[in-house]
């Protein structure tokens, strides 16, 4: 007789950690922290007139998708809402809790101030009531959530490991010639709102500094390319991982500028983990986060970002003062996510706060 090779069984159970996009720094990391499975359903770019069919998809798949794990947890991320929103049937038949992960409010950032925002705002505030518990990475999105109706808002701050890598001073020569200060702007992902232009102007404009920049050659090439010969930028497009992390560490400093609304960049959290001092665009948000240890500039203005600049890096003591701020912002962050695991994991376990 044959023996059966069929596979067993996958054990079924534990946490599943959704998301309706290509990819999520955030809700890897927080899958990682309590050890959820992850899942992305996307199909690329697709033109907005077709988002309804993607969305119905998704919602299909998501459902057979929970059908065959039989998850005890369901941790799913908004936006779109819909994605939580199709997790709701499976957590009411099956007695799964559910949690949202509110990576940000679409009705504020994505809708504000549209004729679809009451909408969309009803959807989420629907989906943070049904939910058993909801994260957010900041107080302001903690405090809107809550005057929604939402159960069990816990704030989870972003976070990165702290940068491991040493200052290279060949790196450096290779970038500057071996002459002035060194600078990344970074974590871009070609949005338009993300000001790059501005960035390589003001850098362009201001004596003694070199910046790097990062990100997709495809949609920032073009736009860095049109500025015309710039003599102290630098564009790398991708880096491999481990030279992202040395370009970061051997930096003077870090340049973030962004008229995309109500956006706490990611980078920023990389910039910390490496006690960069940084220029970042000036948010309720981001000042929620990371009060004073950032030089803020309130325009994308590239006359004012180099103002700023040049105000931070004309002096090796400011440099040495706002390192130090960065790396007690991380210190700080890191000490408060402890709390704040734990009590992500009180509501993943289903304990009462």
């Amino acid at each position: 007789m044959r023996a059966d090779r069929r596979a067993p069984p996958r054990a079924k159970g534990g946490v599943s950690c959704i998301a309706w996009a290509p990819f999520s720094d955030r809700l890897d990391e927080l899958s990682a922290a309590i050890g959820g499975r992850r899942k992305n359903f996307d199909f690329g770019y697709l033109p907005k007139y077709a988002a309804p069919l993607k969305y119905l998809a998704y919602s299909l798949m998501t459902l057979a998708y929970l059908a065959d794990e039989r998850p005890d947890v369901v941790y799913a991320q908004n936006p779109p809402p819909f994605c939580p929103l199709a997790c709701v049937p499976y957590s009411r038949v099956t007695g799964a809790r559910l949690i949202v992960d509110h990576h940000n409010l679409w009705n504020v950032k994505g809708f504000g101030g549209s004729v679809v925002s009451p909408f969309v705002r009803a959807l989420e505030a629907a989906v943070g009531r049904a939910a058993d518990a909801n994260t957010v990475p900041h107080a302001v999105w903690r405090d809107e959530l809550a005057s929604m109706g939402a159960r069990r808002v816990l704030t989870v701050h972003d976070h990165v490991a702290r940068n491991a890598f040493a200052r290279s001073e060949e790196l450096r020569r290779e970038l500057t010639g071996g002459r002035g200060l060194l600078g990344v702007a970074s974590g871009h992902q070609g949005v338009p709102l993300e000001r790059v232009e501005s960035e390589a102007r003001a850098a362009e404009s201001v004596q003694g500094v070199t910046l790097a920049v990062t990100g997709p050659p495809s949609r920032l090439a073009p736009r860095i390319g049109a500025l015309g010969p710039l003599r102290n930028v630098r564009f790398l497009g991708y880096l491999p991982k481990p030279r992202y992390e040395e370009l970061k560490a051997s930096c003077d400093f870090g340049l973030t500028v962004s008229d995309e609304p109500h956006t706490v960049n990611h980078v920023l959290f990389e910039y910390a983990a490496a006690s960069l001092p940084t220029v970042s665009s000036r948010r309720k948000e981001i000042e929620a986060v990371f009060g004073d240890s950032l030089v803020y500039v309130d325009s994308s203005d590239p006359k004012e970002v180099a103002e700023r600049l040049a105000w931070l890096t004309g002096d090796a003591g400011r440099l040495a003062d706002y390192r130090a701020r960065m790396a007690a912002r991380f210190s700080y962050l890191s000490e408060r996510r402890e709390s704040e695991l734990a009590a992500l994991v009180r509501a993943v376990s289903g304990a009462p706060p």
